[in-house]
């Protein structure tokens, strides 16, 4: 899972507190405010404010390993039918085996690890050859990032495994972790696109007015820490997987006030919860991977991983940004990437065909 975010110049007893509790799933690194890495080398992470280390939860699930789709919309009910254009190739695993159950290598090929000077940070998922999304939080400045892909292995690499330099990061500009998380997305673009392989594809994107319904049954993953108790550096070195049910942020939000024991709000619009009973979650280092549904054979990100309180713990769900809700942000930032440099160097971008749409009967 992955960690909370420290904002800046804090440092006063009631942050603490709340550092403590509300844990954003960040692994080995803490938030700060950052735009876009700069292209000159930089030193090991400095986070900009006192902080926890490991801000969100990682996935505490059973072991379960595989790796990674473009970005596509889902439909705004549960039936949803074919990808459009025929074909277009996100949310699918590409090479299936015995009875139709892919290889572990090959079963979540849209995911990521949001690397810093080879060092696992967060997750994230392909959405289309040169953009991935991830959370936030796990943005900090003055940092050069690298994106690995195609390995379920974080650490070391497979002949299937790409690594690229991320050239720049945008996160939402309403994004706070003062008080709650909100607004927790970030999209990072590539320094060039990469090849669609059996271990690389993109996921699909839900439509905007797409709403994952309480009580699905989705899937997280990342490489996040397996107990709330480990020490970052236990975390697992092979992607893990665990299975949540859907909770939506209304019902989320009166569960955690009512363990809280407070009127105040902590989980709002624009997010979704998951939760397990049988302990698994998200933790740190998980932040800013997938939480994605299967609907007609294609899979779908409805989420991304943001905080939690603890890892795993009983009627504690795991707080996720609603995908669809900031669908349209996803779409601007894609398409102005267009006009970002007058060398032309993005024109490829504006050329690629339209994002593929998952439609409803």
């Amino acid at each position: 899972g992955v960690g909370l975010m420290a904002s800046p110049g804090g440092g006063s007893l009631g942050l603490l507190l709340w550092l403590l509790l509300f844990q954003p799933r960040l692994h080995g690194a803490q938030g700060g405010w950052a735009r876009s890495p700069p292209s000159s080398p930089s030193p090991s992470p400095s986070p900009s404010g006192g902080g926890l280390e490991d801000p969100r939860e990682s996935v505490s699930r059973g072991a379960g390993s595989s790796v990674t789709p473009e970005p596509q919309e889902a439909a705004a009910s549960p039936q949803v039918a074919t990808v459009t254009p025929a074909d277009s190739g996100c949310g699918h695993r590409s090479m299936r085996i015995v009875g139709g159950i892919p290889a572990p290598e090959r079963k979540w090929p849209w995911q990521v690890s949001l690397q810093i000077q080879d060092r696992h940070v967060c997750g994230g998922s392909l959405i289309a050859s040169r953009w991935v999304l991830t959370a936030a939080h796990c943005v900090f400045g003055h940092l050069e990032y690298t994106v690995k892909m195609g390995d379920i292995h974080v650490k070391h690499t497979s002949s299937m495994a790409v690594v690229v330099p991320v050239r720049d990061i945008v996160i939402h500009k309403h994004y706070s972790s003062v008080g709650i998380i909100e607004n927790d997305i970030a999209l990072a673009l590539l320094e060039f696109p990469v090849n669609f392989s059996s271990h690389i594809q993109p996921v699909c994107l839900p439509k905007k007015a797409f709403m994952v319904q309480a009580g699905m049954e989705c899937w997280v993953t990342g490489w996040g820490k397996l107990k709330e108790r480990d020490a970052p550096e236990d975390a697992p070195e092979q992607l893990q997987e665990a299975k949540l049910t859907i909770i939506r942020f209304e019902e989320c939000n009166r569960v955690l006030q009512e363990q809280m024991e407070t009127r105040n709000p902590l989980v709002k619009k624009g997010a979704v919860c998951g939760y397990s009973p049988r302990g698994k979650d998200a933790c740190q280092g998980d932040s800013g991977g997938p939480l994605v549904c299967e609907f007609n054979d294609t899979w779908v990100q409805v989420g991304i991983v943001s905080w939690g309180i603890g890892c795993g713990r009983r009627n504690y769900p795991g707080i996720y940004t609603e995908v669809s809700f900031y669908k349209n942000w996803v779409i601007d930032h894609l398409s102005q990437a267009c006009a970002w440099d007058s060398a032309g160097f993005f024109i490829l971008l504006c050329l690629v065909p339209p994002l593929g749409v998952l439609a409803a009967p």
